[in-house]
């Protein structure tokens, strides 16, 4: 008697090689007028709602299929009411990370976990409203995913920018040909935009000597912090501070700021610290996403424009008897 049971995503992958679609005369796509595979309903059966995941969760693993999974993940990482192609640009994105850190083989005996830590947030929770809104953005792009050289890619994402996002070699040390700085406006209504933290002068210098123990942090704080080097998004890319380089990444990390993009208010008692942007800034920015899309941009041009030189392409299942074993 058969029974469904899971299969390894990356043997997934390699038996719906042949089914991985190219829109007719797409190959010379650009990120300026970006191409979507349309769904054949003759190719075969729906793809998330076929592909089944091992979420591992606080109470364990818990297999869901595709469909499931993305809508909870959507449901904690975006809100609901962004406008539809903000959402399935995120549809894309987070299936895109989805299966590629089932790929990674990261977590033994699961594919992806609910941290937003380690992969993606995950919830239950939401109206009626707000998970019909999302299960529809997922069911229009179903089996979209992104890609690069034919494999799948890193669709890191965040929250919002200052302006501009970050390349992945600024914040990760990692030179990614689609993971670069580009122009990410219309941000500033977002609630995290802009944020500020006051830190005392004893504190501001406690925090330091946990990255920097050979920062000479004895004399007026207002001379604690010296020249700054910025990335090209805007973020600290290197800051001394009591003589010493800190990367903005790792004061970003002790300091618990939102953003690398740090400006800073010194007085004799206490550390101000500016920040714009929340996140680590890199690729798809949600509410840039939701500027592009008031403004009238679909999800593909959204997706080429925080993932420039990438390609769309569809993942089918031809039959749910792929997904049995006796």
């Amino acid at each position: 008697m058969k029974r469904l049971v899971f299969v390894s995503l990356s043997v997934i992958l390699l038996c719906l090689a042949p089914f991985l679609l190219f829109a007719e005369g797409k190959a010379e796509q650009t990120a300026a007028s970006p191409s979507v595979p349309q769904p054949e309903e003759s190719a075969g059966a729906p793809f998330d709602s076929q592909i089944p995941l091992r979420v591992l969760t606080d109470g364990g693993v818990t297999e869901m299929t595709m469909e499931d999974y993305l809508v909870g993940a959507l449901l904690a990482e975006i809100p609901a009411d962004f406008p539809t192609e903000a959402l399935k640009a995120q549809a894309v994105a987070s299936r895109t990370f989805a299966l590629r850190k089932a790929e990674s083989g990261k977590h033994v005996g699961a594919d992806v976990c609910t941290s937003s830590a380690c992969c993606q947030g995950w919830t239950a929770d939401g109206t009626e409203a707000e998970i019909g809104r999302i299960a529809r953005a997922i069911r229009e792009t179903d089996g979209l995913v992104v890609t690069y050289g034919g494999a799948l890619i890193d669709a890191t994402f965040f929250s919002c920018t200052n302006g501009k996002t970050e390349s992945a070699l600024a914040v990760w040390g990692s030179d990614v040909p689609y993971l670069q700085s580009v122009d990410s406006p219309g941000e500033e209504e977002a609630p995290r935009y802009a944020d500020k933290a006051v830190f005392s002068a004893a504190e501001f210098a406690e925090r330091i000597a946990g990255i920097a123990p050979d920062a000479n942090l004895s004399g007026s704080p207002v001379n604690w912090v010296g020249s700054i080097e910025r990335t090209e998004g805007g973020g600290i890319g290197t800051v001394f501070i009591g003589g010493e380089a800190v990367s903005g990444t790792a004061l970003r990390s002790a300091l618990g700021v939102r953003s690398t993009d740090m400006d800073f208010a010194v007085t004799e008692d206490a550390v101000a610290v500016t920040t714009h942007g929340f996140g680590h800034r890199v690729g798809f920015s949600q509410y840039g996403a939701k500027a592009m899309a008031e403004n009238g941009s679909d999800f593909a041009e959204i997706l080429a424009h925080y993932y420039p030189h990438t390609e769309i392409k569809k993942l089918l299942c031809q039959t749910a008897e792929q997904l049995l074993l006796q």
